[in-house]
C-alpha cells in the first residue's frame, strides 16, 4: 500500500513538472515572437519595423480586397508613396504600411 501511494505521488509530481515544463516553452516561444515582431528591415540606412508593414498580397486578403485593386491603389496614389517599400534584394517586393487607406470620391 505505500509503494502504491508513493507511485501516486511521483506520477502526480511529473504532472506537476511536465506543467511547469511546458510554461516555460510557451514563454520561451513568447519571446521568440516577441523578437519576430521587433524586426527591422533597413533599406537605404532607413530603418522600417516589420511589424508595420505586409505584402499586397496579404493587404488584399486582409481587407478583403483583389489583389488587383490593391496594385490599382499603388498606380493611382490612393496608397501614398510614403506607405510603400519596393525591397530590391527580395526581386522588388512590395509591402505597404499596413493601415486603412480610402479611395477619393470623384465628382
Amino acid at each position: 500500500m505505500f509503494a502504491k501511494h508513493t507511485l501516486i505521488n511521483m506520477s502526480t509530481n511529473r504532472k506537476k513538472m511536465s506543467l511547469t515544463e511546458l510554461d516555460e516553452r510557451f514563454d520561451k516561444l513568447e519571446k521568440m515572437m516577441t523578437e519576430i515582431t521587433k524586426s527591422k528591415l533597413i533599406i537605404a540606412d532607413k530603418e522600417y519595423h516589420l511589424s508595420e508593414w505586409i505584402t499586397t498580397s496579404d493587404y488584399a486578403k486582409n481587407n478583403g480586397l483583389a489583389i488587383a485593386r490593391v496594385h490599382n491603389w499603388i498606380t493611382r496614389g490612393v496608397i501614398p508613396s510614403d506607405c510603400l517599400i519596393a525591397v530590391p534584394e527580395l526581386n522588388h517586393l512590395k509591402l505597404i504600411k499596413d493601415q486603412a487607406y480610402q479611395t477619393r470620391a470623384t465628382t
